[in-house]
């Protein structure tokens, strides 16, 4: 996707500035809501450079909004937290395959929600994580973990101050499982108070995964930042 995006930039802006982005995803994960900047010497309005980019892109990447940053700001690392969605098809489906995991079986969703509230909190997700991934910081901050079950999708969603490589997936992963009857709930807490290795065998497949907003200081819904110990 970046290098789509600048193609178009170069295309549009005659420039070839550096693109920063708030984050990787696995090939095949969906980003509703991924950000990236970079810095031009354009005049342009955001909303004229946005319909620029657009008119270029190829059909699957879509420009929602650009908006003016300070000297300094950074998509990544300017961030305070980021929210991903996986979605859970209820029943087979032939449009949505690409969107979705299907799970034949029937999940006992009230085990799988009794689960997921031992997720929030800061904990060591290395279990969940790809052990071939440089990981600068195992301990994850979870603001916010849930399921909602519809008629037809059942999405998980978990907003978190940061993410290792595969967490989510595996966390699906195991949440499935413990809605088979193959895991208890309390696995959760086994696996985050212990590393294992089994999370790995249960990986989610990428289809049903979507980065659905990185935010951002002074956003609507931001997470307040804790003061450092005896600050």
């Amino acid at each position: 996707m970046a290098g789509e995006i600048l193609a178009a930039i170069r295309a549009t802006l005659r420039e070839t500035p550096r693109l920063f982005g708030a984050g990787r995803t696995d090939q095949g994960v969906h980003a509703e809501g991924q950000v990236a900047n970079f810095y031009c010497r354009s005049a342009l309005p955001p909303a004229e450079i946005v319909a620029a980019l657009n008119q270029v892109l190829p059909a699957d990447i879509n420009i929602l909004e650009a908006r003016d940053v300070p000297p300094g700001f950074h998509s990544r690392h300017d961030a305070l937290a980021r929210r991903y969605r996986y979605q859970i098809a209820l029943r087979r489906s032939a449009f949505f395959k690409r969107l979705i995991w299907w799970v034949r079986q029937p999940l006992a969703f009230a085990a799988m929600e009794q689960a997921s509230r031992a997720l929030a909190g800061r904990h060591d997700f290395s279990s969940f994580a790809d052990r071939s991934a440089e990981i600068a910081e195992p301990r994850v901050r979870v603001f916010t973990a849930s399921i909602r079950r519809g008629d037809f999708l059942a999405s998980f969603t978990i907003e978190a101050d940061h993410f290792l490589p595969r967490m989510v997936r595996r966390v699906v992963g195991v949440l499935v499982q413990i809605g088979l009857g193959n895991l208890p709930p309390e696995a959760i807490e086994r696996f985050l108070s212990q590393t294992a290795d089994d999370p790995a065998q249960w990986t989610a497949p990428s289809s049903g995964l979507f980065l659905e907003r990185v935010i951002y200081p002074g956003e609507h819904g931001a997470p307040t930042p804790r003061r450092p110990a005896g600050g």
